[in-house]
């Protein structure tokens, strides 16, 4: 289906020529032409909209190969980018730099700087060294450096055929939504994942807890990578990553590559909803407000990310029945405290998504 308000209508208004304006005998040729280039845009938009919508199934495997740089057998290169708020340029909170020296999937170096954070990754063939400042790695961060170094993490497997939910109906991207359960019974709630390719290339890829949109392709030693890539924090926060500086690496210094000392890199688990609950240490209920607008029962979920010690330090809002509760919900949830949790032997950070029902008091009742 089409939607109303697109191109193709703006198109055939413009043609919609005023026959009270016209000479006689000139009426009819008009209403002629007016029919024929009608049939012929819709032609041409049907047209469009199937292509757009014949989905390969091996699409997102051809796109990660066409502008993955970390791919084995990509040219080296050193990249340097700077990370900043665009809706608040002046935030400290989400300014960082990234710089990273490649040789191969097995040689290289990463240092990443932030407010409160910082992390030097070393690989050499079977050694790494993990050398890291602060006590969190933010989710919002760790967004943007796969995004720029493994696009391909987040839809390796993926295949858009088994998906018939097209979110962006009309023009020529190829996109997909899935829809699935997230929650604890008795309580369910709809998350949404949602992908789209333009000419091949990556687009944009949504989650939950990763929102990221490509864009600014330029070749790059017979690759396309996008120059900038945003991520959507939450509305009227957008986080930019541009990378000011991509060149081949046609001298790498080996000195740069020497593991010292050996350790296991910090580690951040994505969860199940059951599993993040029995960590929980002091998670009281949800005290919900007296509701003046949208439902008033209901549910909704959130991406929740918990640091090493077991401490709540981001909150990204997923679906709601009423939005306008979700600020509730994660303004407490804040304030939770869970055990800290570890993979053999080591602390890790987890990522999950709760899911509240709530039936919060109306307005006037």
């Amino acid at each position: 289906m089409r939607q109303s308000g697109s191109p193709y209508d703006a198109s055939i208004r413009t043609l919609e020529i005023s026959a009270s304006l016209l000479p006689s005998g000139v009426e009819s040729r008009v209403s002629n032409f007016r029919l024929t280039t009608s049939i012929l845009i819709f032609l041409v938009a049907f047209c469009s909209l199937a292509i757009a919508d014949d989905v390969s199934p091996d699409l997102p495997k051809k796109a990660t190969e066409r502008s993955q740089i970390t791919l084995r057998g990509s040219h080296p290169f050193v990249l340097k980018a700077k990370v900043s708020e665009i809706t608040n340029p002046s935030n400290a909170n989400y300014q960082a730099e990234i710089e990273e020296y490649w040789v191969a999937p097995d040689k290289w170096r990463r240092v990443v700087k932030a407010s409160g954070f910082s992390e030097t990754v070393t690989v050499n063939g079977a050694k790494t060294s993990d050398d890291i400042t602060g006590d969190y790695s933010p989710n919002w961060l760790r967004t943007l450096v796969a995004a720029i170094f493994d696009p391909g993490a987040e839809i390796k497997g993926l295949d858009l055929s088994l998906s018939k939910d097209n979110p962006m109906i009309g023009g020529v991207k190829t996109c997909r939504r899935f829809t699935f359960m997230a929650g604890v019974a008795p309580v369910s709630n709809k998350v949404f994942s949602s992908f789209c390719f333009d000419d091949g290339l990556i687009d944009s890829i949504g989650k939950p807890g990763y929102q990221v949109t490509y864009k600014n392709y330029k070749n790059f030693s017979g690759k396309h990578v996008a120059r900038t890539i945003s991520e959507n924090i939450e509305s009227g926060t957008v986080v930019e990553a541009t990378i000011e500086d991509l060149t081949e690496l046609n001298a790498p210094d080996n000195s740069m590559f020497v593991v010292q000392a050996q350790s296991a890199p910090l580690q951040t688990i994505r969860a199940d909803e059951p599993t993040l609950r029995s960590l929980a240490l002091n998670a009281p209920d949800i005290v919900w407000p007296t509701v003046s607008s949208g439902q008033s029962t209901g549910t909704l979920s959130l991406y929740v990310c918990v640091d090493r010690n077991g401490h709540v330090r981001e909150i990204y809002e997923l679906n709601s029945s009423n939005p306008g509760l979700s600020d509730v919900a994660r303004d407490q949830v804040m304030k939770w405290q869970f055990k800290s949790a570890s993979t053999h032997g080591a602390p890790v950070q987890v990522e999950a998504i709760l899911t509240f029902a709530f039936k919060a008091p109306s307005a006037g009742k």
